[in-house]
């Protein structure tokens, strides 16, 4: 599978207040930090210029893992908070699914807000708001392997940069818990027309 970029243009709309920012704040983050190795190495500076945990944090969860006969389709939820990312930053995730008998990169996701990717272009725009999040959609479809049965995981590697300073959070383990939809077909069917790998603004889960 050839590795796929996703870019996500953010958008800041300017606060109009402090509390909601600071409530979300309080949420325990969903990675921890890590020294940084590129640009800046001081892990003290990093810390100080981003302040990388002191903000929202943007998070991924698995929304559905679903087999089908020799085939599945993994979706992973991505919710961006208002200020998760600030102007000028950019915030990249590289996705990998880790299986007991090897790797595989599903493809990386890039949230830019200070235009560091090329024409400031984006595959969706992302408005974030006070006190709201906005949720994306990363989509996979691949061939099963009685392998993936049991232990198998999309492993996050994620990063933080403002373009002089780059802080990289300890990689994200996500468990894929396979529901067998062969015979059911409840949830397979929602897959119809969508690209084996892709970047959505909305759940493909969602009534329509």
């Amino acid at each position: 599978m050839k590795t796929r970029l996703w870019i996500a243009s953010v958008l800041l709309l300017a606060a109009t207040g402090c509390a909601s920012t600071r409530k979300a704040a309080e949420i325990d983050p969903t990675f921890v930090a890590s020294e940084s190795t590129w640009l800046y190495r001081d892990a003290e500076v990093v810390n100080r210029r981003l302040k990388p945990l002191e903000r929202p944090q943007v998070r991924f969860e698995v929304e559905h893992a679903i087999r089908h006969a020799d085939s599945v389709w993994a979706v992973v939820r991505v919710t961006v908070p208002h200020r998760s990312i600030r102007r000028g930053e950019c915030f990249k995730a590289t996705c990998v699914l880790q299986a007991p008998e090897g790797l595989m990169e599903l493809g990386e996701l890039s949230l830019d807000s200070g235009h560091f990717l090329p024409n400031g272009e984006g595959d969706v725009d992302v408005v974030t708001r006070p006190g709201r999040m906005q949720n994306l959609y990363l989509s996979w479809r691949f061939a099963w392997d009685e392998r993936m049965r049991m232990h198998t995981f999309i492993t996050v590697f994620a990063s933080l940069t403002d373009g002089r300073h780059l802080f990289q959070y300890l990689p994200l383990m996500l468990p894929l818990f396979w529901s067998d939809d062969t015979e059911d077909e409840f949830y397979w069917p929602r897959s119809a027309g969508i690209p084996v790998e892709v970047l959505l603004d909305r759940s493909p889960f969602e009534n329509r």
